[in-house]
Order: structure tokens, then C-alpha cells, then sequence
């Protein structure tokens, strides 16, 4: 985003820069994420860097325990023996629950510091062209619809916070006006965001067409999810076939595969800018860190392990298991070979993994520049699967086949030639394994049916060190299960958050 303004003097600076970093009292919890003056990259005015830093100040809780929390580890895709993480593991999440509440802390956050930016932009409106004008607000927009996408998928009805200086009790507004609310912003981004990205890993047209079909695709709005993705199609972005250089490779960040992502940066100083997945993810004892950092909190469950067919590339890209060697990790030492001791599920996760300090100048102790990607292009050609499968239990559609296949040929899997509801959703499970996607997935195939999946999935572990004695486990949620509650501190700050949801004003 390039933005031509009269240069601020230092203290509107720090005066703009402190609005940003106000948190709506309804939430009761200052950010620990405040923008500063030297967040600001150099040669670039402060309203480009505010806006760059969306990409990734605001939702450093959401990325830090929330996303993998709530989208693999509630849903069965991950296991774990820490204490923090033990009612996620047990689909029994309470409103006192703090990974919960950082996310919904993280996630307002966001949109608050999008209000903000939008009403500084406003004030200063006449300074600027119409387009940079236009392309602020886009991306406010934009992130701030991606915000509530998370929110309403999440917790339901949630309060919609439209403005700066908001009322700071505002009432939870129905889900289908939240829904209307994230189309009018994404809309609004498409229409006003570039058609190519001005930086790599900047949002544009394209990327929010993407998210826009997302949403239609979770509302079963399948024509218009598909007619929204027959434009992203062909297009700019395309499969990459390394499959695991999106995870695992900081230099790689941004490919042709990556729509949107949080962009992430390990500073040695600062705190919250940064990528903290590979502490909680590198086996506990490996030394693949280098230092105090790498627990192994999130292991993959035994029925993700089972949910690999033979010969899936994928499969070590995104986790490990018994006798798989990673010559990138300790490479100084050799490479690194896997024991299946490492771990109670007999597998670690490898996605995310970056590697060492001592080997890296861009690795400190839980920090890596990593991207955490949001949308990427398998995603769209799934997601396009998804809609011509239109809700039904098969297709022989040859636009899904292809996308499908598509898929599956880089993962090195033969294609099908009829594509099944259950087949689909397989793949989505293996396909975004640890990207926070399979409970959000499950939620679109509606309760009854994700409870007969969910019930089945073994979720438990190995006593032994051969890992031969299964403690098996298996989880039946209840019928709240796809709307966790509320955080107790917000609904403390403001208990109009236990009344009723309202409609929206939209006037």
C-alpha cells in the first residue's frame, strides 16, 4: 500500500500510533500487542505501517494457543498431556477457560484496531487520493471481517463492533446479521483492494473473493461459493509442490499458494510479533530448538496418524513418525532421525518446525518468522469441490474431479473418479492437519453427522515404550459443541452478553 500524505510530526505519531492500541472496555483486557513508533518499517508513512502490522501484532493469542487449540485439538486431530490444554483434548471447554478467552481477546482486537485505523483515515481523509483512501479502509475491512469469521464460526452470536469509540456494552448481535456484516466488509475489500498485491503477502481482490467464498460455502451458499472461486481459478496463485515449505521454511513464506497469511517477525527484543508454534510443536528432548523452547505439547492423535493413506507425501511433512529422517533439522549434526519414543501417540508434528538458533539467524527462543497461512490455494480448489458437491453425498462432476484431483496428485495419491462427501472431507482433514481448519470443516457437516465422526476418532495413547498398549480413548460431544462459550471476564465486564442476541442496525 502506497499512501501519499504530509509527513506526521513524532508525537501525532505517537499519538495515532497509541489510539491503535486501545482495546473496547467491554473485553477488559488490555493488549499486550500495543503498536509503537519503531514497529514502523522504515521509508514507510504511519498509516502503512499500522496497516502492515495487522498482519500480525493483533492476533498474536489468536495464533499463539487459540487456532491449533480449537481448530485440531477440540475437534480430534491432536493430543496432549498439558494441563493447559485439557478440556480442548476433552471437548469440555469452560467460559473460565484462559486459551479461550486470549483468543477472543486477540480476535476483537483486531477488529478494534481496524475501527481505529478507519477512523484515523476518515479524519485525515482529505489529504489523501481516493485510492490509497479506499485501499485503507479495504484493508481494515478486510482483516476486521476475517476477525468475525473466526468469532461467529466459534462462539455464535457475538457483539458486532462496527465503529471507534463504540458503546462499551454492546449487545450480541444474531448470527445471521454477524454473517451479513463480514460479506458487507469483505464486498467493500474486493471492490476496493488491488487487483495484485503492491507487497508479497499483502491482501488484493483475489484474496478476498477467496474468503468471501468461504463464508458462502459455511452458509451452504454453494452457486455463489463456486461462481466466486471460478474467478480465483487460473489465476495468480497456484499449487506449490513442496508441500512442506510452507511450513517449515521462512524464506518461502508468501508462494503462489499463500492467499492470506499472518506475517510473522522473530525480533530477539520484542515480544508478539513473532510465530511461537515451534516451541509448543518440536518434540520435548529432540534438541532440534537448540534451546530451552520445543515441549511437544500438541502431538497428533492416533486417528489423524490412521488417516493417512500409503504413500501420501504429505504424510512427513506434517508429522513424524518412527525411523522418518529430516537431513534440514540439526543439519550441523547430521540431520535428524525420529524415535517413536518421543512421543505418547508414537508421532510428533512436523509442520511448523523451522529449526534451531544455532543454525538460523531468523529462530529465538518461541520466535520464527514463520507464516501461519489462513487460505491458501488447495483450499480454494477443495472449497470448489465442496460447492459442486453442492451438500450431496457424491459427484462425477468433472470441474470438482479436477479440482480434487488436483490436490491429490501433488500429494501423490491416485485420482478418483467419483468424488464422495466423506472422500472430500478426508482429504481436507490431511490436506490442513494442524492449520486450525478440521473443526470449522466438521461444523459444516452439521451436528448429528460430526458427532457420529467424532466418536469414533481414537484420541487416546501408548503406556509402553514399544507404543504397542493402546489407553484408548474416545470422545462423544455434546449438543453445544459447535459454540463455545462466552469468555466469563468479558460477560463479568459486561453481562448484557448473557441476554438474547439482537438484530443489527445496519442504518
Amino acid at each position: 500500500m502506497k499512501i501519499f500524505i504530509k509527513p506526521l510530526s513524532i508525537v501525532m505519531l505517537i499519538t495515532l500510533v497509541s489510539l491503535l492500541s486501545c482495546s473496547d472496555e467491554f473485553l477488559d483486557a488490555p493488549s499486550e500487542n500495543q503498536l509503537t513508533p519503531a514497529d514502523l518499517p522504515e521509508g514507510v508513512t504511519p498509516f502503512d505501517g499500522i496497516a502492515e502490522s495487522m498482519y500480525f501484532k493483533p492476533w498474536f493469542a489468536f495464533n499463539d494457543k487459540f487456532l491449533i487449540a480449537v481448530g485440531d485439538m477440540y475437534a480430534g486431530n491432536a493430543f496432549t498431556f498439558d494441563g493447559a490444554f485439557q478440556q480442548f483434548k476433552e471437548a469440555q471447554v469452560t467460559s473460565q477457560n484462559p486459551i479461550l478467552t486470549e483468543g477472543y481477546v486477540s480476535l476483537f482486537s483486531v477488529i478494534d484496531q481496524a475501527n481505529n485505523l478507519m477512523s484515523l483515515v476518515e479524519e485525515r481523509k482529505d489529504e489523501l487520493p481516493e485510492a490509497s483512501y479506499k485501499n485503507s479502509i479495504a484493508i481494515s475491512r478486510f482483516m476486521r471481517a476475517n476477525a468475525y469469521f473466526y468469532l461467529v464460526r466459534t462462539f455464535g452470536a457475538v457483539p458486532i463492533v462496527a465503529n471507534a469509540g463504540s458503546a462499551s456494552q454492546p449487545k450480541r448481535n444474531i448470527i445471521e446479521d454477524v454473517y451479513t456484516f463480514i460479506k458487507l466488509d469483505l464486498q467493500y475489500a474486493i471492490e476496493n483492494l488491488p487487483e495484485t498485491s503492491v507487497k508479497r503477502g499483502y491482501v488484493n481482490q483475489t484474496v478476498a473473493k477467496g474468503i468471501l467464498a468461504k463464508v458462502h460455502l459455511t452458509l451452504n451458499e454453494y452457486a455463489e461459493c463456486a461462481s466466486l472461486i471460478e474467478e480465483v481459478m487460473g489465476g495468480q496463485y497456484s499449487l506449490i509442490q513442496d508441500y512442506g515449505k510452507m511450513f517449515s521454511s521462512p524464506e518461502d513464506n508468501n508462494s503462489s499458494e499463500s492467499l492470506f497469511a499472518l506475517q510473522w517477525k522473530a525480533i530477539a527484543t520484542q515480544w508478539g510479533t513473532q510465530n511461537t508454534n515451534q516451541a509448543y510443536i518440536v518434540p520435548a528432548g529432540s534438541g532440534i530448538t537448540g534451546g530451552g523452547d520445543g515441549w511437544g505439547v500438541y502431538l497428533p492423535s492416533i486417528s489423524l496418524q490412521n488417516g493417512f493413506e500409503n504413500g501420501d507425501l504429505r504424510k512427513k511433512h506434517t508429522i513424524m513418525t518412527d525411523g522418518d529422517f529430516y537431513p534440514e533439522l540439526l543439519s550441523s549434526s547430521g540431520g535428524f532421525t525420529y524415535e517413536k519414543i518421543y512421543s505418547a501417540t508414537a508421532a510428533n508434528f512436523r509442520k511448523y518446525i523451522v529449526g534451531s538458533a544455532a543454525e538460523r539467524n531468523d529462530v529465538f527462543f518461541m520466535r520464527t518468522s514463520q507464516n501461519t497461512i489462513i487460505l491458501r490455494y488447495s483450499d480454494i480448489l477443495l472449497m470448489y469441490a465442496e460447492a459442486k458437491l453442492a451438500g450431496g453425498n457424491s459427484t462425477t462432476d468433472g470441474a470438482a474431479l479436477n479440482a480434487y484431483n488436483e490436490v491429490r496428485i501433488r500429494a501423490g495419491l491416485p485420482i478418483k473418479t467419483i468424488l464422495t462427501r466423506d472422500d472430500l472431507f478426508k482429504e481436507r482433514r490431511i490436506e490442513f492437519a494442524l492449520e486450525g481448519q478440521y473443526f470449522f470443516d466438521l461444523k459444516r457437516r452439521g451436528l448429528s453427522e460430526a458427532i457420529a465422526i467424532i466418536s469414533q476418532q481414537e484420541v487416546g495413547f501408548y503406556s509402553d515404550d514399544e507404543r504397542t498398549i493402546l489407553v484408548s480413548t474416545m470422545i462423544t460431544p455434546g449438543s453445544n459443541y459447535f459454540e463455545l462459550p462466552l469468555p466469563q471476564s468479558a460477560i463479568d465486564t459486561n453481562p448484557s452478553l448473557t441476554e438474547p442476541p439482537v438484530p443489527y442496525n445496519f442504518n
